[in-house]
């Protein structure tokens, strides 16, 4: 493994940081990881109590940074379809780890209605 200066490694997270600590950001990069293309109104389903005003703004974050990218369809009725990149598959599975730990370590938060337990992806 290479060894990274602290310095270096803070530089490299100054970048990613404002867009993860964006509350709904990591559920919604878990939901398009796990479920792949999905429309706007899917992930709302699958995000459970995100409002649509924050999904679209978490979403043009994640668009802005190369992390998801939004298709349109000509068609009557218009239809958008959400994805991650490349970026945003490999951001994905670098957190996996994290959806591992906290369904380890935070087993009291199935138990809340209304919140979201990440399903484990199958890599």
């Amino acid at each position: 493994m290479p060894k990274y200066s602290d310095t270096t490694c803070r530089c490299c997270l100054r970048e990613i940081m404002p867009v993860l600590s964006r509350k709904w950001s990591i559920c919604v990069i878990a939901t398009l990881g796990r479920h792949g293309r999905m429309r706007f109104s899917e992930i709302l389903l699958v995000c459970r109590t995100i409002s649509p005003r924050s999904l679209t703004i978490v979403l043009q974050d994640l668009q802005e940074h190369g992390i998801a990218t939004r298709q349109s369809f000509p068609e009557i009725p218009p239809r958008v379809e959400y994805s991650l990149t490349t970026k945003g598959m490999a951001l994905w599975k670098s957190l996996v780890p994290l959806f591992y730990w906290a369904r380890e370590y935070h087993r009291h938060v199935d138990e809340q209605p209304g919140m979201l337990c990440f399903q484990a992806p199958d890599l």
